[in-house]
This record gives C-alpha cells, structure tokens and sequence, in this order.
C-alpha cells in the first residue's frame, strides 16, 4: 500500500484568485530564522483569529480526504491544524516533520515547476492544484527560491481514527 497520497483540485483555476484574495487580507506575520525565510503567513498568529479561507478549503479537500479515509479503512478524519505560507526570492522552509499528527498535507496554491515539497529519501513531483498526503514523520522541506516566483501553499495536519 501507498501511504502517499496526490490528488488533483479539478476547479483549482476558477477558485486560486479567491484563496489568494483572502489571505492577501490577513496580516502579514514573516517567519524569517536560520532555516525559514517565509514572507508571509498566518502559522503564528492567534487560534482566535478568523481564517476565512478554511470553508473554502474545508469544501475542496473532503474528497481528498475520503479518499484516504477509503484506502487506509479508517471511519473518521479530523483536521487539528492548518495555516498558509507564502514564499518569494530566496525564501525556504528548511528540514522538519510534523510531530503529534498522523498525515501532513500541502494544497499547492501558486507552485512554480521545481519548487514543491522535497523528501529526504524519495522524490515526489507536484504542481499548483496538487494535494499532497504523507506521514507525518516524514522529513521534508520546501526548496529555496531562486528566482522571481512565488509559491503559495495551504498546510493541515489530520489524525485519521477507526
């Protein structure tokens, strides 16, 4: 069994302009340390502070999820974290996992070729549109940009239960 999971949003186009409008409103909190150079991102700011963009993703990735659901046999699926990050020149999310969660996942919002999530130990190409589901323990880290481009994405940890 694959325990890595890729799927693409069919309507990614017609809704990318909305996703991006909304976090476009949210304050601009940059994580910026030895390992992460991230411009923009809500990761830090308040539980309380309102995400509209999450009935939005919230609708996109249910058949994602059940589709995970369905092949790892599991009856229900919960999300315990989600939060953006925005990268630009020079920007990286350097060598992590995802502690306390069962599958960490990427929607890929803005993806310029060459700039999704890199393994330690494989290779998994993925494109703007592109939902990705891997263990959570699994090292990962988002490559330095090296040009003008940005790269947008949507993150949540979900703990899938019998």
């Amino acid at each position: 069994m694959d325990y890595i999971f890729q799927t693409k949003v069919f309507n990614h186009s017609q809704i990318k302009k909305s996703f991006i409008d909304i976090i476009d409103l949210i304050p601009n909190t940059p994580i910026k340390n030895s390992n992460d150079d991230i411009f923009h991102s809500d990761y830090y700011l308040s539980h309380e502070t309102h995400k509209n963009y999450f009935s939005l993703l919230s609708d996109i990735i249910q058949p994602h999820l059940k589709k995970m659901m369905d092949s790892l046999k599991v009856n229900k699926c919960q999300i315990s974290s989600y939060w953006f990050q925005r990268y630009k020149n020079n920007g990286t999310h350097g060598w992590h996992t995802h502690e306390g969660s069962n599958y960490a996942n990427v929607y890929f919002l803005e993806c310029p070729k060459g700039y999704s999530t890199k393994f330690k130990h494989f290779t998994k190409d993925c494109e703007e549109g592109d939902i990705l589901s891997f263990p959570a323990f699994l090292p990962h880290m988002s490559p330095k940009i090296e040009d003008d481009s940005v790269k947008t994405i949507i993150s949540f940890n979900t703990e899938f239960l019998m």
